[in-house]
């Protein structure tokens, strides 16, 4: 039931990623609502709408202690043997990528997409140092 769910959730997300929009103009907040958040949140707490159905529950980002280019290896995942940890996080560099087939640049815009969204989880996690 989870698998399933997992799979509606990315089937919806790469449906929704706009064509040669460009990581340059994408912000960090927008890409993290629009492929994080329905498992770890908007707070990136792990506790987005999605997040009850995950037989593994969200990691609650905000308790992180990684710095950028973990985060970028973490949310790539093509690199990991099991990305994420668990087989149910997508490994978003594979659908960014595929996601700019086409392009002119789709390694080097999902590079950008990704440190981008790894800046901002990051960010995530200093505001949460600040607020404890």
């Amino acid at each position: 039931m989870a698998r399933r769910w997992i799979l509606v959730v990315v089937a919806m997300l790469v449906g929704s990623i706009s064509k040669g929009s460009g990581a340059e103009q994408a912000s960090g907040e927008l890409l993290y609502r629009r492929y994080c958040a329905s498992c770890h949140g908007i707070d990136g707490r792990g506790d987005g709408p999605v997040a009850p159905a995950l037989v593994t529950p969200p990691a609650d980002l905000t308790r992180l202690d990684a710095g950028v280019p973990e985060l970028m290896r973490q949310i790539d995942g093509r690199a990991m043997a099991h990305a994420h940890g668990s087989a149910q996080m997508p490994v978003w560099g594979r659908v960014f990528e595929e996601a700019h087939v086409g392009d002119p640049h789709p390694q080097r815009t999902t590079l950008q997409e990704v440190e981008i969204l790894a800046d901002y989880v990051h960010r995530l996690q200093k505001r949460a140092d600040t607020s404890r």
